[in-house]
């Protein structure tokens, strides 16, 4: 009985920390500042934010993926983020 209680424990624990770390957000805005690893965009809200991205992270500018530094000032971009882990980056150029 005690060991049915431990795996019970153990599978509520990872089932938990699962679905909170796939709690997901997206921000859009324009890209104000670009220094890889680190960009910046303004929020359509007039709010800035600051994102520093990873080796896994998915950057797509027009549909074509591209490296941080192909973003430029003005451009349009949806960023898909977990807590501080920037999961996707895709940029629309006007």
């Amino acid at each position: 009985m005690r060991r049915l209680w431990l795996v019970l424990l153990c599978a509520a624990l990872v089932f938990a920390s699962s679905s909170a770390a796939a709690e997901t957000a997206v921000d859009r805005g324009i890209v104000m500042r670009v220094q890889p690893p680190r960009f910046a965009i303004r929020e359509l809200d007039g709010t800035r934010k600051k994102f520093v991205i990873n080796r896994a992270t998915i950057i797509t500018l027009n549909g074509r993926r591209v490296r941080l530094v192909r973003l430029r000032r003005g451009d349009v971009a949806a960023i898909d983020h977990a807590g501080r882990f920037v999961i996707a980056v895709r940029a629309l150029r006007p």
